[in-house]
């Protein structure tokens, strides 16, 4: 009896410390287009905090199933707002908390080795584009779910090119993957982030899609925190996110800033 008592006490007393862990991590559900982003936000946020920050990144799209299927986590940043859309009707967020964290712009982006060159401000423009991607491929994340393939297409159809790429299109299932696929030559070209195309250094930006000359909605990041067992304590990060200090690591990704 005196074995299991003791065996009881140990086993309650590891089930507190790691509630007390949980209790003192921030778990960070991101964008994969914030990858890179979120790392250095979080060394910068543990250093002044001492709290433990787990960061979970993928498509916008699964990073809210996930929540939705019991994901632990404190804080979600989605790259459009429909997304947070679909976990509000489904009471899984913070609504009050609900903000705009950075945006970001679309280029052209193809391997460094590619020698793909168009002026995007030609009146030739669509004729050289169609002549250097010949029978060649173009990469753009799935537009029915995918921020960027349904930002891509967008711009795409502003461009006057949506029609003329069919039967060339691949479609990626992520900002990140679709930027591997034109990184190893997979597609001559394709469309990515900004901040994307400036973090590899195996990609260059071929020209800078304008949004207020080729109309498509402006990529925003979104941030809320989630309702967990009717908690919703991010630690202050949602706050710090929009400090200055905070603000001037997310510009020096290639993003656009809230300030």
């Amino acid at each position: 009896m005196t074995q299991k008592i003791i065996i009881f006490f140990i086993l309650l007393a590891f089930s507190n410390i790691k509630l007390l862990a949980e209790n003192e991590t921030l778990y960070l559900s991101v964008a994969s287009s914030l990858y890179n982003l979120s790392k250095s936000l979080t060394i910068e946020w543990e250093k002044k905090t001492n709290i433990k920050t787990v960061v979970i990144t993928g498509p916008t799209s699964l990073i809210a199933r996930q929540i939705h299927n019991g994901q632990l986590s404190n804080l979600i940043i989605t790259a459009n707002r429909d997304w947070l859309a679909w976990m509000e009707d489904r009471e899984l967020i913070n609504i009050e908390s609900i903000s705009v964290i950075a945006k970001n712009s679309l280029v052209f982006s193809s391997g460094i080795n590619q020698g793909f060159f168009i002026d995007i401000n030609s009146i030739n423009f669509k004729e050289n584009f169609k002549d250097q991607l010949s029978s060649s491929m173009f990469a753009i994340p799935h537009p029915s779910s995918v921020p960027l393939g349904i930002y891509a297409k967008q711009a795409l159809k502003s461009l006057d090119l949506w029609d003329d790429l069919n039967g060339k299109l691949v479609f990626t299932s992520s900002s990140q993957s679709n930027l591997k696929f034109i990184e190893k030559g997979e597609a001559i070209i394709g469309i990515s982030y900004l901040s994307d195309t400036i973090s590899s250094s195996k990609v260059l930006v071929v020209a800078k899609i304008d949004d207020s000359i080729f109309p498509y909605e402006k990529p925003t990041y979104w941030a809320a925190k989630i309702k967990r067992n009717g908690n919703d304590n991010d630690f202050g990060f949602l706050d710090w996110l929009k400090s200055s200090e905070a603000q001037k690591i997310i510009k020096n990704y290639g993003f656009e800033t809230t300030e």
